[in-house]
């Protein structure tokens, strides 16, 4: 699922390893089936970038905010479903 890319330095394959984890934990089920982690060793920090880069989109569905729509039952799924978009131009 994951290609990770070291670049700038090296890392032990257990802090390889808490990126992926954090990175599963922040963006949930949302994560595309193919995707590439870019780790760049700056000093003490590390940058991570992901290819193709990520966003996050919450949906809000009366009073909840999931990152994922499919996390909601089925009526809720039914109901986001049907609503309306309204755009301003």
């Amino acid at each position: 699922m994951f290609e990770v890319t070291v670049k700038g330095g090296t890392l032990p394959q257990e802090e390889i390893d808490a990126y992926i984890f954090y990175t599963k934990k922040k963006y949930g089920t949302i994560l595309p089936e193919h995707l590439e982690m870019v780790l760049e060793v700056d000093g003490d920090f590390v940058n991570i970038s992901y290819k193709p880069p990520l966003s996050f989109h919450a949906y809000r569905s009366t009073d909840y905010l999931v990152n994922d729509i499919q996390k909601l039952n089925s009526s809720k799924y039914e109901e986001f479903l049907d609503k309306v978009v309204h755009t301003t131009e």
